[in-house]
């Protein structure tokens, strides 16, 4: 009877700590998992301004969860996880502009205009980055002659510490638009961006081999003003690095060889990455790539829509 008192009252004891569930946030890669104090996956900007302005933590903001290394989550903080945060809120067709809230994804957004034959100006290649991520680094792309992605923002709303909500553009508290984008969530959170939008057009693919020596002359002589060009990117060959495979995507009025609008998603791309890390590991594969498997992977005319090739995942 007294060894079942005593565990009674163990049990008992132990019931009356508290305990605090961990919660542990981590980017795609899986290799940087952080302990927070909570997440929040907010519907509503009145959510956000109610945790900003109560919470007495550190505040971190995530979205696809792409920036590697921790960068998007503080460590025993809160969370806002604004992947749920992702209504398409008004869509301008005479001049060419999208109102969205930052949860959603740009491939969102390409599924909405891509019937109305509108594209996005300016984001980086791949689609499936949040809008609201994509600001806060303003990121760039291979778009030729834009600039990074804050020459395509016409205005934002921003969450302030306070849990104040601000509209602000180039000319209406501009500070606060120029220290937001770009700003890594340092002064708030960016809930809310109008963007600005293109024709989707047709491009068609250019492949020319380039010496690394003389790619930046070939680069402002050919392609730096040309405004035909639409994408346009270099890839090196390692070891060496003495070739570039220039790639440029120009507007054309030819048919498409590729019918779909968009690549598809949810593809598997297992292969690319092990058939690259093989090739960078055995004698001459290098060479192999650049003379052999690369001519022969573009050795076709290929015409698709803009939106296509600004679809990647």
């Amino acid at each position: 009877m007294g060894l079942m008192i005593l565990f009674y009252s163990l049990f008992v004891a132990l019931a009356s700590i508290p305990v605090f569930a961990q919660v542990v946030v981590n980017d795609v890669t899986q290799l940087n998992p952080v302990v927070v104090d909570q997440v929040i996956v907010p519907t509503t900007v009145e959510e956000i301004q109610q945790v900003v302005k109560n919470y007495s933590g550190p505040i971190s903001i995530g979205g696809g969860r792409y920036s590697m290394g921790g960068q998007t989550v503080v460590d025993q903080g809160l969370q806002i996880d604004m992947r749920s945060f992702k209504r398409i809120l008004a869509i301008d067709l005479q001049n060419k502009k999208i109102t969205v809230q930052t949860g959603i994804r740009w491939r969102d957004i390409q599924d909405v205009i891509d019937p109305l034959n509108l594209s996005i100006k300016i984001m980086q290649t791949y689609a499936n980055f949040t809008v609201g991520g994509s600001l806060g680094v303003n990121v760039h792309g291979r778009y030729i002659g834009q600039g990074p992605l804050i020459r395509s923002v016409d205005s934002i709303k921003v969450v302030l510490a306070d849990g104040s909500l601000v509209m602000a553009s180039p000319t209406e508290n501009s500070q606060i638009f120029y220290s937001a984008i770009g700003g890594y969530g340092g002064i708030g959170v960016v809930v809310e961006a109008t963007l600005q939008l293109v024709d989707n057009v047709k491009v068609e693919r250019v492949v020319e081999r380039v010496p690394t020596k003389d790619y930046y002359r070939y680069f402002m002589d050919r392609i730096r003003d040309n405004p035909k060009v639409v994408f346009h990117n270099g890839d090196l060959y390692a070891p060496k690095f003495d070739v570039v495979n220039a790639v440029s995507w120009n507007k054309t009025d030819k048919p498409v060889t590729i019918q779909e609008r968009l690549i598809p998603r949810n593809q598997k791309y297992w292969f690319q990455p092990r058939a690259v890390h093989v090739l960078n590991n055995i004698p001459y594969g290098r060479e192999l790539r650049a003379n052999v498997i690369d001519p022969w992977i573009m050795r076709k005319e290929v015409v698709c829509w803009r939106n296509h090739e600004a679809s990647y995942d």
